[in-house]
């Protein structure tokens, strides 16, 4: 497979530019996100775990005098590869450090500083700048399909900044492995982890320095061997099953979406790389015993840790294996002129603000960059999750006194708890539907996030609780709730989960009605006004 993967992927490389220009978008709906004006900042915010102190941070950008448009004939790059962080040389890791040394070295008003660059995180996720053409709305660019371009950009310039203050346009960034569960990729990379570095950054959670296991899920527990195999399957329900670009990126960000207000239920909540695993490594890595889990617990500050850019690099080259190296051939990204014509600003290696889009964005291969095929993704790409149920469990549910709960409105506000059982009815398939997703989704979902919440989905286990392990074919997915500002605290949203893969496997494919199973960590209350399960 991964020999195919290559090939296809230089095939795809060489082709891009005249597929590229070959392809027109649809009409535009003449919403895209625009970029901001610098000038009228204001202070972000952001609250403690335990809800009671809420802080502020000056994140505003420096103004610079000239603004220019990318286009990839400015902006020539020499092809380079990202290698994983643990496979790097002495000499490779030397030179990584010397280019953060330098980067922080700078002054902080100047636009490549460390100090800039983390702001730039920290700006357009904590409310710093309002959405050009609405001022009242906050521009915000995780939770939807701005999630992965914008970071992409990010890494980008960001890389381009360290290739110039060490004279070498060979330099790239590396990539943290940790979905490797073989390898060696899912510790914290031994050169992240040396004390007094320009690599090290003393927020981060004391328990999990090597050679602690990465657990991809909050809550994850077990022994080595059982976090492993948790790991794979939510690698496996995060990526692999997520076949559609709605359910991997999330939905639409247009101007005027204002994801602080808690009426907005009708997009999902950002897509299921996002929510998954990649929300889960931030909580990993970040100090739960600091009032904002930092630094990579929160939004704020998780770009104050030079490994939150090793970390994205992983999530990035995960967007590409999405798109180019799993069964069933090459999927597709949004195909939506609003979501095509998005633009962003950053500052490029000469402190200059360039003005970028998320079209140019979608092809790693025009912005020189590449990673290598990692053997270990065999073992998510390809996990077969044990059943561990026999046949449909609603007689066992409704014997218990498990009740049913059908697509909102007709349920009211329901409180889930700590868990909450549930009989949902499910579609019958048809030959319209074969070549459609089957999805799960959580109506309404409602949460104030003052701290971390972790949410599991499960199907035909009536019974699973917060310890209930997530590593069998019964386990759907998981939506994890990062704390945030506090514009964006009360939040409402439609959450989904493809669900006809656990279905097939669990052999209840064709049954009438099935029994989902929602269970939470953590101390916020959530409620949901719905479950739906149908065909997209």
């Amino acid at each position: 497979m991964m020999g195919t993967y290559n090939t296809a992927r230089s095939l795809l490389c060489l082709l891009s530019l005249l597929l590229y220009a070959c392809s027109a978008p649809p009409s535009a709906s003449a919403a895209p996100i625009g970029v901001p004006n610098l000038q009228q900042c204001e202070l972000a915010s952001d609250t403690s775990i335990s809800g009671t102190t809420t802080l502020q941070f000056n994140c505003c950008l420096p103004i610079t005098q000239n603004v220019i448009s990318f286009s990839f004939n400015k902006y020539k790059s020499q092809k380079r590869v990202r290698q994983a962080a643990h496979t790097v040389s002495e000499d490779y890791i030397a030179k990584y450090t010397r280019a953060y040394q330098l980067m922080k070295a700078l002054p902080d008003d100047d636009p490549r500083s460390f100090h800039t660059q983390a702001n730039m995180h920290c700006a357009f996720c904590n409310g710093a700048y309002r959405q050009a053409g609405n001022s009242s709305v906050p521009l915000q660019v995780h939770f939807s399909w701005l999630f992965l371009p914008w970071h992409r950009w990010y890494l980008y310039w960001h890389e381009r900044i360290l290739q110039s203050l060490l004279g070498d346009p060979t330099f790239s960034l590396v990539f943290w492995n940790w979905d490797d569960q073989r390898d060696g990729g899912n510790v914290m990379p031994a050169m992240f982890a040396r004390n007094g570095t320009a690599l090290y950054d003393e927020k981060r959670n004391p328990a999990n320095m090597p050679p602690a296991i990465v657990k991809l899920r909050p809550g994850t527990t077990g022994n080595n061997s059982a976090v492993i195999n948790q790991n794979l399957n939510d690698m496996h329900q995060g990526v692999v099953t997520a076949t559609s670009a709605e359910l991997f990126h999330g939905g639409a960000y247009r101007t005027g979406t204002d994801l602080s207000n808690s009426t907005v239920i009708l997009a999902p909540l950002g897509g299921s790389l996002e929510n998954g695993v990649q929300n889960g490594v931030h909580f990993w890595t970040g100090n739960p015993a600091l009032p904002l889990i930092q630094d990579m617990g929160t939004f704020t500050t998780a770009s104050r840790d030079p490994i939150f850019y090793a970390h994205h690099s992983n999530v990035d080259r995960l967007w590409d294996k999405w798109k180019y190296g799993l069964p069933g051939g090459r999927r597709s990204d949004h195909t939506d002129a609003d979501f095509f014509d998005a633009e962003f600003y950053f500052y490029d290696e000469t402190a200059t603000l360039v003005k970028v889009n998320v079209r140019d964005s979608l092809d790693n291969c025009k912005l020189g960059i590449s990673y290598p095929s990692v053997a270990a993704d065999e073992l998510w790409v390809d996990y077969s999750p044990v059943v561990s149920t026999n046949g449909s469990a609603v007689a066992a549910a409704l014997a218990a006194g498990v009740p049913s709960v059908g697509a909102s409105p007709q349920n009211g506000t329901i409180a889930l708890g700590a868990r909450l059982a549930a009989i949902v009815k499910a579609p019958a398939a048809s030959s319209s539907s074969s070549s459609k997703a089957e999805v799960l989704t959580i109506q309404g979902l409602q949460v104030t996030r003052d701290s971390f919440v972790s949410l599991n989905a499960f199907v035909n286990l009536p019974f699973a609780n917060v310890s209930t392990a997530t590593s069998s074919a019964e386990y759907v997915g998981t939506f994890n709730i990062v704390p945030s500002a506090s514009k964006y605290r009360k939040l409402t949203a439609n959450v989904k989960f493809e669900i006809g893969d656990n279905l097939q496997r669990v052999g209840i494919q064709n049954e009438p009605e099935v029994v989902i199973t929602l269970t939470v960590s953590g101390t916020q209350p959530v409620t949901i006004q719905g479950l739906l399960i149908e065909f997209e």
